[in-house]
């Protein structure tokens, strides 16, 4: 009996070995990777470049404005010819327009502000320049973001609850300069993936899903 109960033991104990194995490996991973990169922490600011009007026969969508704040972690692998690493932020987005209802007989405005918390993760590659105190870096990866609170549309003569959706995605690519490893300004292209706005109506969706692709300028001081 005391063998066989060895023998139904062994496979238990090579799974105690298989998890402890494992679990040290990961415990390992997490104290090398840190010895051999550079980690630091930061805020990262945003405003958006574009100004675009989009209009139908129903709407008219103007005065397009975006900013976005908030902290930043930058994870740098270093390497021979250039830096390679991930960038990943929690930006607080504020998006704001002006909407107006052109199916009345006087025309009608309201001013609409959507508030979103964005996540973006960016892959990221830094090249030096010689001797000089800056660098060259280029960006790329996608983004998520959550909408905290949002205007409702109110026009006149429209009857329908109008509200932006509470999820948006979308990719991003940008280039840019760090100087004196700790002031990074960029110029970023991202592309909106899905609709601000759920609409049935045709006539509807062009001008308030039509900020698909924008341009922005990005501002970060990394310590």
């Amino acid at each position: 009996m005391g063998k066989a109960n060895v023998l139904l033991n062994r496979p238990n104990m090579k799974k105690v070995k298989i998890i402890r194995n494992s679990m040290l490996i990961v415990l390992l991973s997490m104290l090398v990777l840190p010895a051999f990169s550079q980690v630091r922490f930061g805020v990262k600011a945003e405003v958006g470049l574009n100004n675009p009007s989009f209009s139908s026969e129903v709407f008219e969508v103007e005065n397009l404005t975006s900013y976005s704040i908030g902290p930043s972690l930058e994870m740098m692998f270093p390497f021979a010819v250039a830096d390679f690493g991930i960038e990943a932020s929690l930006l607080y987005n504020d998006n704001r327009m002006t909407v107006s209802n052109l199916t009345g007989e006087t025309r009608t405005s309201s001013d609409v502000s959507n508030r979103y918390l964005n996540l973006p993760v960016n892959a990221k590659a830094k090249f030096g320049l010689g001797g000089l105190p800056l660098k060259l870096f280029a960006t790329a990866g996608p983004y998520v973001g959550y909408l905290i609170s949002g205007d409702k549309i109110d026009l006149n003569d429209i009857q329908k609850d109008i509200k932006a959706k509470e999820f948006q995605a979308g990719a991003n690519i940008g280039v840019g300069i760090e100087l004196l490893r700790m002031f990074q300004v960029g110029l970023n292209y991202g592309v909106q993936l899905t609709d601000n706005y759920a609409l049935d109506e045709p006539n509807w969706r062009d001008p308030l899903n039509g900020k698909t692709q924008t341009w922005s300028i990005t501002g970060a001081i990394y310590f």
